[in-house]
């Protein structure tokens, strides 16, 4: 399998680095009794630890397991990722270089429209064809401001305030490193249905990316989902 998952028109998730397995898990935990040693000598054993840990809530040894990410997604996808403070972050930043004129114009099936008993999400409707239209006006609309964002930036405007006129469906970058304790709480919330579609969607590939790594662990989560 690719460590690559492409997302979206435009972004996609690379699985940079790991540290750890199943076995690192099992090892954490033994050490309290001093058995660390014991860990892969017995995958059944390992595994039925594993399973007990996490639904007995026993969590600091998942800790033990570590991932780093690359990431390129949209600005209002990253401001809903960032909520997530235990992981952390190194991002593009407007300030030092021009940003490439690369932004988010979703598909018109995925728009529909404000959802009513949920305020802050979307459900389906709205008429296809008027939304197809309005995803054109959108992707005009992004283009005109990156075409003021280079005009400002010709006429002597630091990056920094030029960078202002941009929407928020700009792509940005970023690497991210979390544990894997953090990326269940990760995956618990924007991998949930209620989620926004569009970070929703990274959440799954990230899941993807971790799954083979930790299979066992990624099943004891699993089942706690359901």
């Amino acid at each position: 399998m690719s460590n690559r998952i492409n997302v979206l028109d435009h972004g996609f998730v690379r699985l940079v680095d790991s540290m750890g397995s199943d076995v690192s898990i099992v090892r954490a935990a033994r050490v309290s009794y001093d058995a660390a040693w014991r860990a892969g000598d017995d995958t059944g054993s390992d595994a039925r630890l594993v399973n007990y840990l996490w639904k007995h809530r026993h969590t600091t040894p998942f800790e033990a397991v570590e991932f780093q990410f690359e990431v390129m997604a949209p600005i209002f996808v990253f401001r809903q990722w960032h909520r997530h403070r235990t992981w952390t972050y190194n991002e593009l930043s407007g300030r030092y270089r021009e940003l490439p004129e690369v932004f988010y114009v979703p598909n018109p099936e995925n728009i529909g429209e404000q959802a009513v008993a949920n305020k802050q999400g979307r459900q389906p409707g709205g008429d296809l064809a008027a939304r197809r239209e309005q995803a054109e006006r959108l992707r005009a609309a992004c283009e005109e401001a990156f075409g003021a964002y280079r005009q400002l930036l010709e006429a002597g405007w630091p990056r920094e305030l030029a960078r202002a006129v941009l929407p928020l469906s700009t792509y940005s970058h970023m690497f991210a490193k979390t544990n894997l304790l953090n990326l269940f709480k990760f995956l618990s919330l924007r991998g949930d249905a209620h989620a926004q579609y569009e970070i929703r969607v990274y959440a799954e590939a990230i899941a993807t990316l971790v799954e083979p790594i930790v299979p066992v662990a990624f099943a004891a989560w699993k089942s706690s989902q359901d």
